[in-house]
């Protein structure tokens, strides 16, 4: 598979702003480079979509780049000395001119904006190179002239519209297909552009089946109208690789009276197609939809192993003819690798090596559909069950007996991950992820009757997390009570005026034991806070706040230089904030923590935030979109180029969402960059950058150097600045996906906050591809939940008649134990996505308020974010009273 260097994107997007391509026209030009290879001007060319003299002109209008007539001009000796002629080839540059006094040379390439080309160039030289663009045919010709030691053929020169075309003009005006003043207007402009004559007359009017009826009777083809019912015989297509099918749009169909029939899109290429063939050859004509169809229908699968190797330059084609023919003539079929390290044709290494580009994934397909999200643990464990005919426990709806932790020793349930759940008679049930794990089940039995206990073990199914969660929550509270006593001792001394803090190891507990609860409880940060009689210890859970503990006055200083010394902090600094990371491991907590000092009146403040892992970010599916909603996400972010932004106050779930996208779309034949401040989430397969103000990095300057790293997407973690914003919005426009996050309230004021920090309007309109604004709001607890009367006076504030709820359920949480009395459980997103369209644009860069795009926005079915909530609300997912206070209209 091809991939796009950074020159095919900014040709492609700047043939789409010039409105010479299409999108469909562009995505059927990508679709075959990433088959065919070489780079997109050639593969545009070849499709006929546009000819070499109109990209020129596309790149000179857009970049300022001159064309030279490189095949009419003479090249001093020392001038074409100084790139060697291999070189010359290679990068498809030629240096014609020398000022040797500014030390600058002026090179002629056949892809001027291929900066790493022009780079190399300079290395070589050792001179500031000016760039100039020459066409492919003209600098075949000047290559072949100037550097006659690469033993070239001399091609003719470029010229005008060809012989053949004028004489496809007086054939159509023959056959009173097109008058006279239209051929005449189509050459003209062909002059001008260089685009094919046919296609051309077809835009002003001529139909694709007369022309391409034409091009038969003109070349002597055979005219073939469709292709429905014609069969493709499949030793006739071996005989073309895929993707040169492809690239000569021919594909070869059957064999009659000694000859390969070969059916064409593009007469242009009978020749190289003979010459590729080797032997007799008949051809047909057809249109390019009929043609397409007929390709599918001959080629129906993609990178096959030998077409790989192939186009990787370690098989030549007659090899693999050699390779195809020994195969077939095998009496078993044999993989195709085999056969190649058999012949001695390729090296096994070689075989391997292709092997990988067709694989993806690996490993279980359970634990496969796990991680991506596609099915939930909870699932998964009931699966188990009940395909090994065991129970399945879920310990929220069914609670451990605590007297049966005191059954096994916790360093056995620990080494196997089991936990005892309850007895029933003479059996303990055993909570397990595996039950087939016999060597586990053995050693419980083992260890019960040392103590000399005659208990049989019963596994029931439970999942991972959940086991973890009681190991961590039942074992260990001897601890627990020692540090109560520690702690119950310095708040005695502490009220009877006596010198006393709370010494290091009685520390290092208690920040052990708080982290141990954020986890147990899924707390999202750690908050502790001195006050003037005593120090505050609370968990944000669900996105409030809630007290977990107090702590004597004089612990402070301690828990606060364990926290230090965890995340490598300085300990005597009091006075200036600090930031680290930790990741920490107790038992079976693995746990990444971000950790944040500051000072206050009564001493120094700390929070800890616990960051979730990489497995943990979810598909997009689950990211909570409404249905009509996800439909337009999904098609957003599939989008070859532009930038997406997320927008949302600290705290919205910006980074999850940004993260989700990036999972779905950074897929392994794609160079993905983050810069971030600082890295949550380490990803495998995707390259991360952390700022460093310290040392210069900014957000800026790391943006500067990803476009000379050849990225398809950039992920920025926030746009803070002009700088950054500019950059972003110029790596949009050049043919990247740049997905960041802004601090807006809503969706369309994102754009007033770029044209704010100096993005041009024009820019912003055509580099933005959509906003998304979300919030998090707290779900109903499911083990509380109730169906309740709607509050008028939330209805009232909502601007929501209460005609417009007449017959929905709206529901709400009692408060029990499980959501800590709440009546919340886990937080939800709502959304408000704004998708820009030619209308929206039009208002951009007509200097719209965000409040005139909004209305245009909602015009077009965008929902804002209320309405978006109190459609959650009344699915029963969340409160309207909740959607009230995360919502401002």
């Amino acid at each position: 598979m091809s991939v796009l260097t950074i020159g095919d994107k900014r040709l492609g997007a700047v043939l789409l702003d010039a409105s010479v391509l299409t999108d469909e026209e562009l995505q059927m030009a990508l679709e075959r480079h990433r088959e065919v290879g070489g780079n997109l001007a050639e593969v545009l060319v070849n499709m006929g979509l546009v000819s070499e003299k109109r990209i020129a002109q596309v790149i000179e209008d857009h970049f300022g780049i001159p064309l030279v007539e490189l095949h009419q001009m003479e090249i001093p000796p020392k001038v074409k000395a100084l790139l060697p002629a291999e070189k010359a080839k290679e990068l498809q540059a030629i240096p014609f001119a020398l000022d040797e006094e500014a030390g600058v040379v002026r090179v002629a390439f056949v892809n001027p904006l291929d900066t790493l080309s022009l780079e190399e160039v300079e290395d070589l030289t050792g001179l500031v190179v000016e760039p100039y663009q020459t066409t492919k045919s003209a600098f075949l010709y000047a290559l072949a002239k100037n550097y006659p030691e690469l033993g070239l053929p001399l091609p003719p020169p470029p010229a005008g519209p060809s012989q053949g075309e004028l004489r496809l003009g007086e054939l159509l005006l023959q056959k009173g297909l097109v008058d006279r003043a239209t051929l005449e207007e189509a050459l003209k402009e062909q002059e001008k552009s260089g685009d094919l004559l046919g296609r051309i007359l077809v835009q002003k009017g001529l139909s694709e089946e007369d022309l391409y009826r034409a091009l038969a009777e003109q070349k002597g083809l055979e005219f073939l109208e469709s292709t429905e019912g014609l069969t493709p015989d499949p030793r006739a297509a071996e005989l073309l690789l895929r993707s040169d099918a492809l690239r000569f749009s021919a594909v070869p169909v059957g064999f009659r009276e000694g000859k390969v029939e070969v059916v064409l899109a593009d007469p242009r290429h009978k020749e190289a197609v003979e010459e590729l063939l080797g032997r007799p050859t008949r051809f047909y004509l057809t249109p390019s939809k009929a043609w397409e169809a007929l390709f599918h229908r001959a080629y129906p699968e993609r990178g096959r192993l030998g077409e790989v190797l192939v186009q990787e330059g370690r098989l030549s084609r007659e090899d693999l003819r050699e390779a195809l023919e020994v195969q077939r003539r095998l009496p078993k079929a044999k993989p195709l690798g085999e056969i190649l390290v058999e012949l001695g044709l390729v090296r096994p290494e070689d075989v391997e090596e292709a092997l990988k580009k067709q694989r993806q994934g690996g490993g279980r397909l359970e634990d496969t559909l796990v991680q991506s999200g596609k099915l939930k643990p909870e699932a998964l464990a009931q699966a188990v069950a009940t395909q090994l005919g065991y129970a399945y426990i879920d310990p929220q709806e069914n609670p451990p007996d605590p007297s049966a932790a005191l059954l096994i020793p916790e360093e056995l349930a620990r080494r196997y991950g089991v936990f005892p759940h309850h007895l029933e008679g003479k059996n303990l049930v055993l909570l397990m992820k595996d039950p087939r794990n016999v060597i586990a089940l053995d050693d419980v039995r083992l260890a019960l009757k040392r103590k000399g206990l005659n208990y049989e073990v019963v596994p029931a199914v439970a999942t991972e997390a959940a086991i973890v969660k009681l190991i961590e929550r039942f074992y260990g509270r001897e601890e627990l009570t020692e540090l109560a006593k520690e702690l119950s001792q310095v708040a005695r001394q502490e009220e009877e005026a006596l010198p006393a803090e709370l010494d290091e190891s009685a520390a290092q507990r208690f920040v052990k034991q708080v982290i141990r609860e954020a986890y147990l409880q899924d707390a999202s940060d750690i908050h502790i806070e001195p006050r003037q009689a005593d120090v505050l210890v609370r968990l944000r859970i669900d996105g409030a706040l809630r007290q977990y503990t107090t702590l004597p006055r004089n612990a402070l200083n301690p828990v606060i230089s364990v926290i230090k010394i965890m995340g490598g902090l300085n300990i005597a600094e009091r006075r200036l904030p600090q930031d680290g990371r930790v990741r920490y491991r107790e038992g079976a907590i693995d746990v990444d923590l971000r950790l944040s000092t500051l000072p206050t009146v009564y001493g120094e403040k700390a929070v800890m935030r616990l960051l979730k892992k990489a497995s943990d970010i979810p598909e997009i599916e689950q990211l909570g979109f409404a249905p009509g909603v996800f439909e337009r996400f999904k098609e957003v972010i599939s989008k070859p180029y532009g930038i997406f932004l997320i927008t949302g106050p600290t705290g919205s779930g910006k980074s999850f969402t940004t993260f989700s996208i990036l999972k779905r779309i950074a897929t392994p034949d794609k160079n993905t960059q983050t810069i971030e401040d600082p890295v949550e989430y380490e990803i495998p397969g995707i390259n991360q950058t952390q700022v460093n103000p310290q040392a210069g990095l900014t957000f800026a300057r790391a943006l500067r150097a990803f476009l000379r790293q050849d990225p398809d997407i950039i992920m920025v973690g926030e746009i803070r600045d002009s700088e950054t914003a500019k950059i972003a919005t110029e790596a949009a426009l050049t043919g990247h996906l740049v997905i960041a996050t802004l601090h807006t309230n809503d969706a369309a004021q994102a754009i007033t906050r770029l044209d704010e920090m100096g993005v041009e309007l024009f820019n912003i309109s055509a580099a933005l591809i959509g906003v998304l604004s979300q919030r998090l709001v707290r779900r109903i607890c499911d083990h509380c939940k109730v169906e309740v009367k709607p509050d008028l006076e939330v209805l009232k504030r909502l601007g929501l008649p209460e005609a417009e709820i007449q017959g929905a359920r709206l529901y709400k949480g009692m408060g029990c134990e499980r959501c800590g009395g709440t009546g919340y459980k886990g937080r939800y997103a709502i959304h408000e996505l704004l998708v820009v369209d030619d209308e929206i644009r039009h208002a951009i860069v007509s200097g719209k308020s965000a409040t005139e795009i909004k209305e245009i926005a909602r015009k077009k079915g965008m929902k804002t974010l209320r309405e978006d909530g109190i459609y959650k609300a009344l699915q029963g997912i969340t409160t309207l009273e909740e959607v009230l206070a995360r919502t401002i209209e």
